[in-house]
């Protein structure tokens, strides 16, 4: 489970299979910004940022800043190994 912020983001931009440059790129900010929020170098990377992630990566605000079981609020299509008719279990 990932613990932090960053971690947590790290973790759903690996899944959905993007870069640190591209998703940087879609929320208007630089791929060493996003290594900088990853790596919790960026103790409050803002509000605004959090939900362009989110929004980018398809998944909740919640998803990101709460510390959950892994997986939550990831779409089915991110999830490893999920297959079709899953119903969004891991």
């Amino acid at each position: 489970m990932a613990h932090t912020l960053g971690e947590r983001i790290r973790h759903a931009r690996t899944r959905y299979g993007m870069s640190q440059a591209e998703l940087g790129r879609r929320i208007g900010i630089s791929g060493t910004a996003i290594n900088q929020i990853e790596s919790g170098k960026t103790a409050d990377p803002g509000v605004s940022r959090i939900i362009a992630i989110a929004k980018v990566l398809g998944i909740s605000t919640d998803a990101l800043l709460l510390p959950q079981e892994e997986d939550h609020g990831l779409p089915s299509a991110v999830r490893k190994g999920s297959q079709e008719g899953d119903q969004g279990r891991v």
